[in-house]
């Protein structure tokens, strides 16, 4: 965990370097409100907290590979990963499926009722009128009231 928080935090601090000194930016931004002097240092903090949490995990464990392997076999197998796959799929199949092809009411509906029929959350009816009250909802108040496009 902590190497890749290292890894997201250099890649992080590498783009704003780039962008610190971008030839876009230099004629154009103060030095002080450059957006690669904010990224830089996000990315620095994030990268040096990595380091941290890698040192720890490996002067605490003494063995951090080993009790890692384990922890990811018997994650692999629980119940609660498996769900989260289905759910991760089921966003996934609403997005780049769903999207495309339905109206924003219909996907959304058949994705709410399918994730909750999926998830055993209750009677069809329940579902069926629990989905249609939330995009109902959704949709009056964002795209009527709001005026914020749906997708």
């Amino acid at each position: 965990m902590g190497l890749g928080f290292l890894a997201v935090g250099a890649f992080v601090a590498y783009d704003g370097f780039v962008a610190y000194y971008a030839p876009q930016l230099a004629t154009t931004v103060d030095k002080s409100a450059n957006p690669g002097v904010t990224t830089l240092f996000i990315g620095g903090l994030m990268g040096l907290l990595g380091l941290v949490i890698t040192v720890i995990g490996v002067l605490g464990a003494r063995h951090p590979f080993r009790i890692a392997g384990q922890a990811v076999s018997e994650t692999l197998r629980s119940k609660a990963f498996h769900k989260g796959v289905i759910a991760l799929a089921c966003i996934a199949v609403y997005f780049f499926i769903f999207w495309s092809r339905l109206p924003y009411v219909v996907s959304t509906f058949l994705f709410l009722a399918g994730t909750m029929a999926i998830f055993k959350a209750g009677a069809w009816w329940k579902v069926a009128l629990i989905s249609a009250v939330t995009v109902a909802t959704v949709w009056y108040v964002f795209g009527v009231l709001a005026m914020i496009p749906l997708p």
